[in-house]
């Protein structure tokens, strides 16, 4: 029994759609991954603190509430992106660890620090990273390693 009238196409469209918009959330945890952790060359400061009030104020992570801690990557995207296949270590479920330590500058909020007078202090250093992949790409930073 063939099914008549405008339900199967409008069914078909529904499915094209939640298939569409599930293709695109992938992407945007990716895009997100990169808004929050992704910074090469690294954006010019006169110190590392400054570096870090402005990096997460331009990231918008400064905005309902003033991000308590936050690591900026200052690597090559492609290099990121490899951990997710030959250039990291499958550690468990979709956790990848670097092979290669990457230059971070890890941002942690200041006390009393409220959003609109988000303050932070830097903490730099060189280190392997953890991320949680996705389709073959870095979605999350796991602390693991984190200074």
């Amino acid at each position: 029994m063939a099914l008549k009238g405008p339900r199967p196409l409008l069914f078909l469209t529904l499915v094209l759609l939640a298939a569409s918009l599930a293709q695109l959330s992938k992407g945007a945890s990716y895009r997100q991954f990169v808004i929050r952790h992704f910074d090469s060359p690294k954006t010019r400061a006169a110190n590392d603190r400054l570096y870090c009030n402005r990096m997460m104020q331009s990231r918008g992570l400064t905005r309902v509430f003033c991000k308590r801690r936050n690591t900026f990557i200052h690597a090559p995207a492609g290099q990121l992106q490899a951990i997710c296949a030959q250039g990291g270590t499958h550690v468990r479920l979709n956790l990848y660890d670097s092979l290669e330590s990457f230059n971070v500058t890890t941002c942690r909020a200041l006390p009393r620090s409220r959003p609109g007078h988000c303050r932070y202090r830097a903490a730099i250093g060189n280190t392997k990273i953890r991320v949680a992949c996705a389709k073959g790409l870095p979605v999350h930073l796991q602390p693991t390693y984190l200074p």
